[in-house]
């Protein structure tokens, strides 16, 4: 049986990632969006973890990432925990049984992640509350540039997890 050499930088490097995407998104030390559209880069952080990960772990890390980002957030009560621990999920299982591990199939997770999460934000907190006008503007000027503004950043990510899947399985 031949054993796996652990890497513990690993995951002290995966650890900073996420803290530093969650400082980011949730400060205003950095401003990254581009006119109306503001990036959530915590989903293609959590896109590319996924893939390289077991179910298992992606939902643990997905239902923690959202639960910060719950506590951090007004109003959301364990929507970011559940959308994010089951799209890690999904995702996960999705590169083991459907999915090569390719960029092509992580920029297409991202941009289905990105879209479950944005459409179910816009169904749980815009859909019902303002009329259709409203809605219309949300959808058009906030959350489609937001879902391809944050599909942008897998590449990176994606590189990364896949240069340390490489490390871990060598």
């Amino acid at each position: 049986m031949q054993t796996k050499k652990r890497h513990p930088w690993i995951n002290i490097i995966s650890f900073l990632l996420f803290f530093f995407a969650f400082i980011i998104h949730y400060t205003d030390i950095v401003d990254i969006s581009i006119k109306n559209a503001r990036p959530i880069i915590i989903i293609p952080l959590l896109t590319a973890f996924s893939m390289f990960s077991g179910v298992g772990v992606s939902a643990a890390v997905g239902l923690v990432i959202g639960i910060f980002m719950d506590s951090v957030s007004s109003g959301t009560v364990c929507f970011n925990a559940a959308v994010l621990m089951v799209s890690a999920a999904v995702v996960s299982v999705c590169t083991e049984r459907l999915f090569n591990r390719n960029i092509r199939a992580a920029v297409l997770l991202c941009l289905l992640t990105c879209l479950f999460y944005f459409l179910l934000r816009w169904v749980c907190f815009y859909a019902f509350g303002i009329g259709v006008q409203e809605n219309l503007t949300y959808l058009l000027s906030y959350a489609f540039p937001g879902m391809l503004y944050t599909t942008v950043f897998i590449f990176p990510f994606y590189f990364l997890y896949k240069y340390f899947y490489k490390i871990i399985n060598a």
